[in-house]
């Protein structure tokens, strides 16, 4: 059984789950992405690689020189979206690792930092954060860290438009079931804040409210974040996985090996974690569901 930590009525959302290394050998893996054929995508972001391994566990590589390639999800039509830390943009690519284009890198004409995490919603905007992890002071163009609209089905400057920009490390992103509000986990100040999405995709003005906080002495701040069918936080920090209620109660700790930098729902039913940890990944199963990419492929 995986070990929990603080428990505070966890268990019950984990039952006998236990964590099942799927295969390492890597540098540092980052960005998970279920595919409906059962197969899970996933980026050496430090070994510059893209992976994919299959149901059985066999990591296949298909893809090199990814540029620091991270955080990725499905757009509308079934292509890959993802953010290149050291590339400084967002791209996209056919879920084979092939065709990658280049759909954003620069805001206002100015080139963007270093693109890290990014989210679709249904109607097919994509959200993505824009922390300075990528790029040298010195190379910065925005002097500021943001989390950025990019519409695809626009084109020129309401491509991508800035919704916020009063963030020291924006991190992670994930919607609640509904849509109505992003979580944004900001790695430097070990807190995550849930922002009000109104319909034209900007947030309420005013919102952005700190919902949960991490302990500013634990080895490192809020990464990667998932969301399960009932709202509530699936946050990859220091010690494991992190889960929290919609209000911000901690609920406990599924302790890893070691700290976690991702995690994606996988599964066809949702109820599988696929966990992104250091030079290796893992999955585990829960007694709950999570919320799959609103764009993944029908099998």
């Amino acid at each position: 059984m995986a070990k929990i930590l603080r428990d505070a009525g966890l268990s019950e959302l984990i039952g006998e789950a236990s964590l099942e290394r799927l295969a390492g050998g890597f540098v540092f893996t980052e960005g998970p992405l279920w595919r409906p054929d059962g197969a899970t995508l996933f980026q050496d972001m430090k070994g510059q690689r893209t992976w994919l391994i299959g149901p059985d566990g066999t990591p296949a590589m298909i893809r090199e020189q990814t540029r620091g390639a991270n955080g990725q999800t499905f757009a509308k039509g079934g292509s890959v979206v993802f953010c290149e830390q050291d590339g400084r943009r967002v791209s996209r690519m056919n879920p084979d690792g092939s065709g990658v284009e280049t759909v954003a890198e620069t805001w206002s004409g100015q080139r963007l930092n270093s693109p890290n995490d990014i989210v679709a919603r249904s109607d097919g905007l994509l959200y993505f954060s824009d922390p300075p992890y990528g790029v040298q002071p010195a190379e910065r163009s925005l002097h500021f860290q943001g989390v950025y609209i990019l519409d695809l089905d626009a084109e020129g400057p309401a491509r991508t438009r800035l919704v916020a920009d009063d963030f020291e490390k924006p991190n992670g992103l994930a919607f609640s079931p509904d849509e109505g509000t992003l979580y944004v986990c900001d790695t430097a100040r070990y807190h995550i804040r849930a922002f009000d999405v109104q319909a034209d995709g900007t947030f309420r003005p005013g919102s952005g409210r700190v919902v949960a906080r991490m302990d500013p002495d634990e080895p490192g701040g809020p990464d990667g974040m998932k969301v399960d069918r009932e709202g509530r936080l699936y946050v990859a920090v220091a010690q494991g996985v992190w889960v929290f209620e919609p209000s911000g109660k901690l609920l406990g700790i599924l302790a890893t090996p070691k700290r976690p930098a991702n995690l994606a729902w996988c599964g066809g039913d949702g109820r599988e974690l696929f966990l992104c940890i250091g030079e290796e990944v893992y999955r585990t199963r829960l007694e709950v569901a999570g919320i799959l990419p609103p764009f993944t492929p029908a099998p």
